[in-house]
């Protein structure tokens, strides 16, 4: 199942390009090698200030690279390398919510399934209540075969996280995948209303192949 996690928040770069990031980079480079130092120990302590904060901000970007390495990994199929970046990530930010989303999903994919329940449990650390939290465990119980479990996640994580577009997604995909139309036109509508852009993904989506040609999924995706 092509699971996405898109997240709606104000630190949210999910759509950010790679080209953005190497730009970021390329700027804070070149912040640092036009800046000249400052003799008083005014001006050195403000230059320290000012490394730390560059370095500070070169880690996140790096971060942010790697978990956009690991997304796209993810839809590629290519898990272990998802695997490998999300980790990175965290290595780089311990409490980036994307990149530990992102490992348990990419533990559920690779079908080690007490791993990626234990990685759910530490979002929880981090926040309490996650929408992300329950999105990823809804996914690990799907791929078991825990239906109710699945569902109830699923419930879940839209309670919590009602303006995440990815948590509507994913339970449509599960609805989908278990042949009940009804309600996976029901979370994919709201879905793509959230996020229009996710009409490119589900017009060629696996998961919703059996829906292919229905008027009211060719209504849902049209591009506007």
């Amino acid at each position: 199942m092509n699971y996405q996690f898109t997240m709606k928040d104000e630190n949210d770069t999910a759509c950010q390009t790679k080209d953005k990031l190497r730009s970021n980079i390329a700027t804070t480079v070149a912040e640092k090698a036009t800046s000249s130092p400052e003799d008083t120990s005014q001006g050195k302590r403000r230059m320290a200030e000012k490394r730390n904060i560059d370095e500070d901000k070169l880690r996140q970007i790096r971060a942010q690279t790697l978990i956009t390495f690991g997304k796209d990994f993810l839809r590629s199929g290519r898990y272990r390398n998802a695997l490998r970046a999300f980790e990175d990530a965290i290595e780089l930010n311990p409490v980036d919510i994307r990149a530990l989303l992102g490992r348990s999903l990419a533990l559920t994919r690779l079908g080690n399934f007490d791993e990626a329940l234990a990685a759910a449990d530490v979002i929880f650390a981090q926040e309490t209540d996650s929408p992300h939290g329950y999105n990823a465990k809804a996914v690990c119980f799907h791929a078991m075969g825990r239906e109710t479990e699945a569902e109830e996640a699923f419930r879940k994580s839209i309670m919590f996280g009602p303006d995440v577009p990815g948590n509507y997604y994913n339970f449509a995909c599960y609805w989908a995948s278990l042949g009940n139309a009804g309600q996976c036109r029901e979370f994919l509508r709201r879905a793509i209303e959230l996020e229009p852009r996710l009409n490119v993904l589900a017009a060629t989506d696996v998961d919703f192949s059996r829906y292919r040609m229905e008027d009211w999924f060719l209504e849902i995706i049209a591009f506007k």
